[in-house]
Order: C-alpha cells, then structure tokens, then sequence
C-alpha cells in the first residue's frame, strides 16, 4: 500500500480558522525556468482566467478607504454584543504578561488580586507512562483537596523555572489558548479555560508541561486580574539530555545545489505576488513530495512538487548524505502546476515509476533504465486536484491511482466558498474524485481506466476532498479506502471485489469537519486498523461556539457541527465494522492547524506515536511557528 497525503487550506468561518499557531512544514516554491511535459501527449485545453479585480472590489466587502480608521471599532467584539470575546482578548494580554515571568524576572501586582489563590502549578506526585534512556513521560493524578496557597506560590512556581532555565534562551516558550468564558455578572468576574504549555531547557535536560488550567478573573471592564487557577491537567516529558528528536538537515543536505539559493531557500511569502496565480490551491503554497530509489541505488531519493510556473525538483541522495538536484537531467522539470506525486512501481518492470496530479490532469512517466522519466499517459481529472493515493484495489497485481480534487471550478466559483451552493459545515459542491484501474500490460505505455462509476466511489463524490488512505480495515483482504473532506463528512469506502460502498455513516467515521489528512495504524494493538484524522483546533471556535448568542436561532443539530469543527482531531478505534471516538480519552485532538499527520514508531518501542504537521503562512516577524 502505497499513500502520499498533500495539504492545502481553504476559507472558513474566523471563529473556526483565524486564530491559529503558524507553521509550514514542507520547503515551497521556485525559480523560473522552462521545461514542460512532452507536447506529443494530448490533453484537454485549460480553462481561460480572466482577471476580473477592480478598484471597487473592496466596497464588495462593506470596507471602504474611508473606514479604514474605524477598523478598530469594526474589530471589537463588545460592540457586536459579543462581551465573552471581549473578555478572552483581555485575559489572553494578562496571560501573555504572566508568560514572561517564567523567564524574566517582574512584578505580579498587576496581573493578580490580593486574595490570590492558586494550586501548585507544576507537580509532584507523578505517574510514569513512559520511561526510555532519553525520555520521561509523566501525568499527574489531580485530586480535588489539592493543597492551595496565594502569591508566594505563584512566585515560587516562576522562581524556579527561572532558576533552571538555560541558554539559548530562543529556545525556551511559554503558551497559553483560552478555550472557553463564562460570565458572572452578579460577582462582576469571570472563569475562563486555558491550555497552558512551556518548554525549556535546563543543564542537562528538556523539560514540556502540557496543562489545563481553570482560572477566575475579577472585572468585567479594563484590565481583569486573576483571582484563582486550579489545575485540571498535568502533563510532563523530560528529554534526558539537550539533543532534539530530530535535527534539521535541509541545508546540510541539498544547499549545495543552485536551485536551493535561488528557489528553495525563499518562503512562500516571496513568491506569492509572483507566482501566476490560476486556482484556489495555489494561495496556499502547499505542493506534496514523494519518496523512493529512483536509480535503484539503495538510497531514497526526493520529488518535490512545485507551484504553476516554477520548475519541479528531483533531489538525487549521495552515500555522503547530500543530493544532487536532477530534475531537468530526468526529465521532469515540469513548470505545469503540481499539487501531489508518488513514485511507485506502476508496471512491475522492479523500478519507480512516477505519477504527478497536475491542474486537471495526472501525468504518468515511465522510468526508463533508471536514468530518466519519460510521461507516456496523461488522465484527465477535476481541475482541482489536491493528492493521489495508490493501491491495488482489485488484488489484480497491479497499483491503481485514486485522485482527490477540492474545489469545483467546473460551476465557476474559483474561489470555492463564494458559490450559494456552498454549506461551511456540510458542503456537497466540490470537485469530483477519480478513480483509475492500472491496465498496464508489460512494461512501455502506461494504460489507466477511469472506473470511479463501475467502482462505486461516485457516492458521496461531490465533497471537497484533501486526503485519501488505502488500508484493510476489516481484515477481509481488499483495500478499503477512507477519504478526508474538509467542510463536512468524510468517506469509508468499504470494498467487497472491488465494488465500494460509503459506510461512513453506518460505521462512525464521518468525522463531520475539516479533514485535511487520514493515517492508520492499531494504536492499541488488536489487531485491527485505527484512523487518525487531521482537523483544525480554534480555541476561538470553541470559545464562541459554545455561547448561547452563537447561531441562536439555528437547530441544535447545525450548531453541535459548528462546534465539531473547532475540536481538533480525531481518533477512531476500530471495533470491526463501527468506530469509536476516543480522541479526547487519549488526548490527541488538540493539533492546531493540522494539515497531516503519521503514526510513526519514532523511538522504536514497537508502539505508533503521532506527528503532526500544524499551522499556516507567518509574516517574516512572527516567531510561533511549531
């Protein structure tokens, strides 16, 4: 089973997706340079873009130059009514200020009240859950009789880390996330929920505490302080010494190639206002990669996809370590827009071939000799492609290509939520997904037959697909396919000889949310396969969707999806043909922006953990990236 897994992003509600930690996971973008797919090879005329911006275009959104110095009235949740917000920015700036104290030394007159109360913050009485000759990890036991004290603890509690703490001190951080407000009008106070988290370095170790925290706030006007914190949840990893999991290498290892200087060394940012922008997808700058021995050397090698107009990079690995950039020496420096790729071996001649999902089309190239691709097939798709999966459906021997597509850009909305067809939370709009059955025979021209219809997979093919991942759920042989939709609920295709049906329903694992990537692996060793879903975590989505001004007049249906979608990810156990949410049980939905995810066995004790790669495009001066 072979599975590459491509994020981008899409527009949202702001309580749901504004607020959200940044961070960019893959190296995007480009230089100019020509190179295009063989022209002996036909395809469908792409579609004219028209330019249709105009000066006017902001008086479109209610926001005229005159207006622009009441933003900061337009910006304030008080004047909408919304006081619980209001609320949540003020302690958010209290938090931020109590932050600092952990790791520079300051006064707590104006942050707390002088009947402070508050429970030890870190702990002691802890419970081992995993213990390994580099790393602790510890919980806490919380019990309600917990020992409090006032100010001094506080301030014994910051003394500390101070204390332990060690350079560089860029290294070292402090968050919080405000997840919930609830107002006492009568006491004139407040309590919200906070997830607190700080990193930092000591002589000899790394220390993480994950925590939540209860906290009470005296004043609903001016500047609240806090009155009270109780720990709801502790949690803490010990690194046993100051070396990182993993180091990154990107420098070390490809900087040698011009292309790195030129292309690759800028952020997205830098080519934003000059990519020639023609699709939803490509505001995001996310392009996959794929991985593989593509000169049969014993050495992975790397196939970076890239932006409209900027060449693809083929990094070739060297037994030193580095690589050598061979994109135009392979033959794929293609400058088309390519959105996904896997190399896979897709005609059993014994090399990797490679496939690439390209603006309305994937294209197949044959490894020839191991020394070259060569395109020889061409599909036709949604314009929108967002991320192919590969796996041999029919036990035929052969690998077969399921293509997601996103937006629908067939009924005119290049912007994809600017369609009235468009529900944010149940969005049955997007593009089509693909099926194709490999029909190869011998090795030569690659032959593909699109089979989405006779398969099955037309049901429920009309959401906005990210994701896709083969995998034999019910032990029964045959590759069974769960598909990622942002915008509402996902896909479980079950395959019984190669006929699919949509069994999401029936079996739990809708997952109605913004799914932007699916990974499987028995996290509890029953032998049966579980799903880990990516979403997006909006602590300002569960702050405001859980207020009774929210949505007042919708069903209570329509809101507990709204509030759905700012929970995070999830965690689907496998219990035969129905799933089980386990996902706030075992603490994992709580991700960020997260656009993939892997289980991966990363300090080999046999048990699969989880990475996630989280955030969103950052300005050069801000520093939360992950």
């Amino acid at each position: 089973m072979i599975t590459n897994k491509q994020r981008t992003v899409s527009f949202a509600i702001w309580a749901a997706r504004i607020l959200a930690p940044t961070f960019i996971f893959l190296v995007i973008s480009s230089c100019q340079k020509k190179g295009n797919i063989e022209k002996n090879l036909t395809v469908a005329d792409e579609p004219v873009i028209e330019n249709t911006s105009s000066k006017s275009e902001t008086q479109s959104f209610g926001i005229s130059k005159n207006s622009i110095n009441k933003w900061n009235d337009i910006d304030n949740p008080a004047k909408d009514g919304w006081q619980t917000e209001a609320l949540a920015k003020s302690a958010n700036e209290q938090l931020k200020n109590l932050g600092k104290l952990f790791f520079t030394d300051g006064s707590l007159d104006d942050i707390i009240t002088r009947d402070f109360t508050t429970h030890r913050l870190s702990k002691k009485n802890l419970t081992t859950v995993l213990e390994s000759e580099d790393l602790i990890i510890q919980s806490a036991i919380i019990r309600n009789d917990e020992e409090t004290g006032g100010k001094s603890y506080l301030q014994e509690e910051l003394i500390t880390v101070r204390k332990q703490k060690v350079k560089p001190y860029d290294e070292n951080y402090v968050k919080f996330k405000v997840t919930s407000v609830d107002i006492d009008t009568i006491n004139q106070s407040f309590r919200t929920t906070a997830l607190f988290t700080i990193k930092f370095k000591t002589k000899t170790n790394i220390i993480q505490r994950n925590a939540v925290w209860s906290i009470d706030w005296k004043g609903l006007t001016g500047t609240p302080k806090i009155s009270d914190i109780v720990v709801q949840s502790y949690d803490q990893s010990t690194r046993l010494n100051q070396n990182n999991f993993f180091t990154e290498v990107t420098g070390s290892t490809i900087s040698s190639n011009k292309c790195y200087e030129e292309q690759l060394a800028y952020g997205m940012n830098h080519w934003l206002s000059r990519t020639p922008v023609r699709a939803m997808l490509n505001r995001f700058g996310t392009p996959g990669l794929s991985i593989g021995d593509v000169n049969g050397d014993g050495l992975e090698d790397l196939f970076l996809c890239q932006e409209p107009g900027l060449p693809n990079r083929l990094f070739i690995q060297r037994e030193n370590g580095q690589a050598v950039e061979a994109s135009e020496k392979w033959g794929v420096d293609w400058i088309e827009d390519s959105r996904s790729s896997i190399l896979a071996d897709f005609d059993n001649d014994g090399d990797q071939d490679l496939a690439v999902a390209c603006y309305g089309m994937v294209v197949i190239a044959e490894n020839d000799q191991q020394k070259r691709f060569v395109p020889t097939a061409i599909l036709k798709t949604s314009w929108s492609t967002s991320s192919l999966s590969a796996a041999d459906y029919n036990n035929d021997g052969l690998l077969d290509l399921y293509v997601c597509a996103y937006v629908n850009e067939d009924n005119g909305s290049s912007i994809g939520t600017g369609s009235n067809e468009f529900i944010y939370h149940d969005a049955e709009n997007g593009a089509p997904n693909s099926l194709f059955k490999n029909t190869t025979k011998g090795t030569g021209k690659f032959s593909f037959v699109d089979v989405t219809q006779e398969s099955g997979l037309n049901q429920n093919n009309s959401r906005w697909s990210f994701a896709a991942s083969w995998e034999d759920f019910d032990n029964d042989g045959d590759q069974d396919l769960y598909v990622a939709n942002d915008y509402g609920r996902n896909n479980l295709y079950k395959n019984d000889n190669g006929i699919f049906k949509d069994i999401a329903a029936k079996s739990y694992t809708e997952d109605s949310a913004s799914g932007m990537s699916v990974t499987w692996a028995d996290y509890n060793k029953d032998g049966m396969m579980d799903l880990y879903i990516s979403n997006m975590f909006s602590a300002a989505g569960n702050r405001i969707t859980n207020q009774k001004e929210f949505k007042s007049s919708a069903q209570k249906s329509i809101r507990n999806r709204f509030r759905r979608f700012a929970r995070g990810n999830t965690l689907l156990q496998n219990e035969g043909l129905t799933f089980k949410d386990t996902s706030l049980t075992a603490r994992v939905n709580m991700g960020r922006w997260a656009w993939g995810s892997n289980f991966i066995d990363f300090n080999n004790d046999t048990f699969p953990d989880l990475v996630v790669a989280n955030g969103y495009l950052t300005s050069k001066n801000e520093s939360g990236d992950l």
